[in-house]
């Protein structure tokens, strides 16, 4: 196909930019016209003999002549030009005056959705913060329900974690010990730590070989270092120092979505038969863990969603947290 400027196929824009320009300038021009012709008209209408020229008249050539040059034409057209152009002019202003009252109530109708919708937003958002709060009380109180079945106390420790993106973040928390029931940093790495090998392995049973923090802090550093990654500095901070640890993997349809950690501070508290009735208790309630853990996702992936209201979705929703390790 041959490429046209001009024609039903044509690319040019030229001729409807002009002809865009020349409507809307339409009534003015027509007005300036007539003022123009008007002008002419009075300024040459008192030396000019209508009768003489008249009087020349003899056929529809000279007729025309005398209508082209006559200056009362000039006069009556420039005077219809103003008519028709100042008429056109106040009829398009006053539309222009009527769209412009419509876009105002437009833009108060815009404004008024606009709150509508920003308090919509307001109240999902507080509604997903509740659900996600009723949520961990949910699980929170399943775990005081496994500590009660498993006879831990206020040496112990229970926590589910659950994986996103690299990382492990908290999902709910239990100790009778107000102390180590506290939360103090939410998003943990999977690089090292009871978390990591237990992710990696299925379980992370170590209930033997770690001393006591309070008995042996230097040798408890050392074996933490050396075990599980962990430096002087993040050791020495942490609020619960266990030296006892059942952690389990968490797995829905055979992919890993979870941990859960039983901990203590006290040595010889996980014996053999507390491994296995962890073991079991978990294994059976392994469905209510995923269920847990799923929703738990979705709630926090919610109330972030909710949250942006000024469309800076870009970040994954997990960014909300603090880059901490355990």
């Amino acid at each position: 196909m041959k490429k046209l400027k001009f024609g039903f196929t044509g690319t040019s824009t030229k001729i409807t930019t002009f002809s865009t320009m020349l409507g809307q300038w339409w009534y003015i021009l027509f007005a300036a016209l007539g003022s123009a012709s008007v002008s002419i008209a009075t300024s040459s209408i008192s030396n000019y003999n209508w009768t003489n020229e008249y009087a020349k008249v003899g056929g529809l050539l000279t007729l025309v002549k005398f209508l082209s040059i006559n200056p009362w034409s000039y006069l009556v057209a420039g005077i219809s030009a103003i008519f028709y152009g100042g008429k056109g002019t106040f009829d398009d202003l006053d539309n222009l005056n009527t769209l412009n009252k419509l876009l105002e109530i437009e833009n108060g109708n815009v404004s008024k959705l606009k709150q509508k919708i920003d308090s919509i937003s307001e109240d999902s958002e507080s509604l997903q913060e509740q659900l996600s709060e009723r949520h961990t009380k949910l699980v929170i109180t399943w775990l005081k329900s496994s500590y009660k079945q498993l006879n831990l106390n206020t040496y112990d420790r229970a926590t589910i974690y659950y994986y996103i993106d690299e990382h492990f973040y908290l999902l709910a928390r239990y100790s009778k010990n107000p102390e180590y029931d506290k939360v103090h940093r939410q998003k943990f790495t999977t690089k090292y730590g009871v978390i990591s090998q237990a992710w990696q392995h299925k379980d992370c049973i170590d209930t033997t070989h770690c001393p006591e923090y309070s008995k042996d802090p230097q040798g408890y550093i050392d074996y933490m270092e050396k075990n599980y990654g962990y430096n002087k500095n993040k050791i020495e901070k942490l609020q619960m120092k266990s030296c006892e640890f059942v952690a389990l993997s968490i797995s829905a349809s055979d992919t890993h979505i979870g941990v859960i950690v039983f901990e203590s501070i006290l040595g010889n508290r996980f014996k053999q038969q507390k491994i296995r009735e962890i073991n079991k208790y978990c294994k059976e309630y392994q469905s209510y863990m995923c269920d847990f853990i799923k929703d738990g996702i979705k709630l926090d992936k919610s109330a972030k969603v909710a949250s942006s209201r000024t469309l800076n979705t870009d970040k994954d929703f997990l960014s909300q947290f603090t880059e901490e390790d355990r």
